[in-house]
């Protein structure tokens, strides 16, 4: 009778070993961004400088990033990096948003993200890594922002972006890196641009062109 009671726990212990087996494959892991991680946001595709926020208007833009006078957008690339020994698909962009001094809920956004990085090589100083340009404030997510309106504060007042990246590894995994932020500061016409700072030595009360009277 005992020896029934054991060889039927070590039938159960057995099943439950290799239903935690089972459910793990395919599934998202990631262990807090080491394996697939995201470097933040950037102002180009090299990388090289970081890109923390940004300013837009609810009245006269429609995303962001905004649009340049030549057409082309305003940064927020993505930066992406892959420490695995294993190549990973770039799936989606996952956005969340909230708005400092608003309860406003405000729906949650995806960006299509394509390409590929491949497997590390074990050199820490070289990892897969990319930077794409992605819709951080899509038009959907700027005309609910004007819809409600009244459920927000009065400009400026700025909004924190919370990112996260998904792909799929070559072995069937889901990985879905770390949480990164950016900042939208939203002003009611259009940005203003920075104010020049006087050179050491300036006169005041110069005429145009840097002449005086």
């Amino acid at each position: 009778m005992g020896k029934g009671r054991i060889f039927g726990s070590i039938a159960v212990f057995a099943f439950i070993v290799a239903a935690a087996s089972w459910s793990a494959c395919g599934g998202s892991t990631n262990d807090q961004g080491i394996s697939f991680r995201s470097l933040g946001y950037f102002t180009d595709s090299t990388g090289t400088a970081g890109q923390s926020g940004t300013c837009a208007s609810l009245t006269n833009d429609t995303q962001v990033p905004t649009t340049n006078a030549d057409g082309t957008l305003n940064g927020g690339f993505l930066g992406l990096q892959n420490s695995m020994l294993q190549g990973i698909n770039l799936s989606r962009a996952n956005l969340s948003y909230q708005v400092n001094g608003s309860s406003l809920s405000i729906p949650p956004d995806v960006f299509a993200l394509g390409g590929r990085l491949g497997p590390a090589n074990n050199s820490e100083s070289s990892p897969p890594t990319s930077f794409t340009q992605i819709i951080i404030v899509s038009p959907a997510i700027m005309e609910f922002l004007n819809q409600n309106r009244s459920r927000l504060p009065q400009p400026p007042f700025s909004m924190v972006v919370f990112t996260t990246a998904t792909g799929t590894a070559d072995n069937g995994d889901t990985f879905t890196t770390n949480e990164v932020n950016f900042q939208v500061l939203f002003v009611d016409n259009t940005c203003a641009p920075p104010t020049p700072v006087p050179q050491a030595g300036s006169e005041e009360g110069g005429t145009e062109g840097g002449t005086t009277g």
